[in-house]
Parts: structure tokens; sequence; C-alpha cells
């Protein structure tokens, strides 16, 4: 790997995508595109950033759809899939553009991680599971064979995620929760088992790839 600008850097998490993106032997510069970030990162201003390959810095689904957008506008229009080389990943996995699999990560047989879509550290995504454009998946988390989440949905640290349940667009499934049915686009839900607490209107916001129209 070469020479990767990481975009949208305000938030901590962008040492973790700096730190697999540096074992992986990319030479890496941040690119603060809304400002806030830490200055320990090597920052470059947004007109001085080469606009080749590039990874975004958020774990959120929500920001990482915004902010692939917001890179698109900006003329980052090549995104760089990332595997930390400390996490597991099956052969027959498919990454799309723009993916990130965090350290300690598990990634099993024939899954399907779409278009900036994010693994955070330790979570398992199990058998022909699928993750749809900028769906995030958070620490620790398990979701087990045949799982879909939708685009913009969110599973939180070390929520389960039982077999073949669908996470609908928009989604948000909290810390620790243990989910047995599918969950409505919108709906945020919690507890064991996960239970719906409110819905969210995701409205018109980024819903596909900018970079492939890919949902």
């Amino acid at each position: 790997m070469g020479n990767v600008a990481l975009f949208a850097v305000a938030s901590p998490y962008a040492w973790d995508v700096l730190e697999s993106l540096t074992r992986s032997g990319a030479r890496v510069v941040c690119v603060d595109n809304h400002g806030g970030a830490d200055a320990r990162l090597p920052l470059v201003e947004i007109t001085d950033a080469a606009r080749g390959d590039f990874a975004i810095a958020l774990s959120s689904a929500d920001g990482r759809a915004l902010a692939a957008a917001d890179a698109f506008a900006h003329g980052f229009v090549d995104p760089v899939t990332v595997v930390d080389p400390g996490s597991s990943v099956a052969s027959t996995a498919t990454l799309a553009h723009g993916a990130y699999v965090n350290a300690g990560a598990v990634v099993a047989s024939h899954v399907r991680i779409g278009c900036h879509a994010n693994v955070n550290r330790s979570a398992s995504v199990g058998h022909d599971s699928v993750l749809d454009f900028a769906a995030s998946v958070g620490p620790g988390a398990i979701l087990t064979g045949g799982v879909s989440v939708g685009v913009r949905a969110f599973v939180g640290a070390g929520a389960v995620v039982l077999p073949g349940i669908r996470v609908g667009a928009g989604a948000v499934v909290g810390a620790g929760a243990v989910v047995t049915s599918d969950v409505e686009p919108g709906a945020v839900v919690a507890g064991n088992p996960a239970r719906l607490l409110r819905s969210r209107d995701i409205g018109d916001g980024v819903m596909t790839c900018p970079h492939c129209s890919t949902p």
C-alpha cells in the first residue's frame, strides 16, 4: 500500500485507522475536513492533500456515510479497503471499496462487507452475513450466521445478533443488546431480548455509496 489520505479525522477513531494503515505499509496523511482533530496526527490542509487513495476515520454509520459524500465532493474518488493485519478475514469474504476491518475482528466465510462499512475491533461477523453501505459493527459485537445489516445501520459494542436476523437501514442496536427478531428500518433497540425504544427519521440522508451508487 502506498500513499493514503485519511479523511474526517476529528474522532479518536482516527488513531485506529491510522494504526491499521501504517501496519499495512501505507504512508498516511490526515485530512481534518471540519476541524477539531488531534494535533498529534500527521495533519495536512485539505488543499494540500493528494486526491489519490483515501480512507475514512470514523466509526459511526451516519458519520461514515456523510464523510464518504464529503470526500467525494472534495475530489477524493479512490476509497481503499483497509484490513488490519491483526484481523482474520476468510478468503471467501468480499470487501467493497472503503470498507474497514479493525484489529482483532473476525470475518467468516462468504461474508459481504459493503462500501465504507466498518467492523470494529474484536467484532465477529459470521458466515454469509451482509453489511450494506456505511453499516457499522461496534467493538466486540457478534453477528451470527446469515445476519444482514442495512445501509447506515449501527450495531453497538458487545451486542449479539442471532442467525438470519435483518437489521434495517438506519437502525441502531444498543450496546450489549441481544437481537432475536428483525429490527425495522430506523428503529432504536436495546436490552436482552432487544426491545424497541424509539424510531428515528433517517430522512433524505446519504443512502448509497457516492463513489459507485451501491446501497
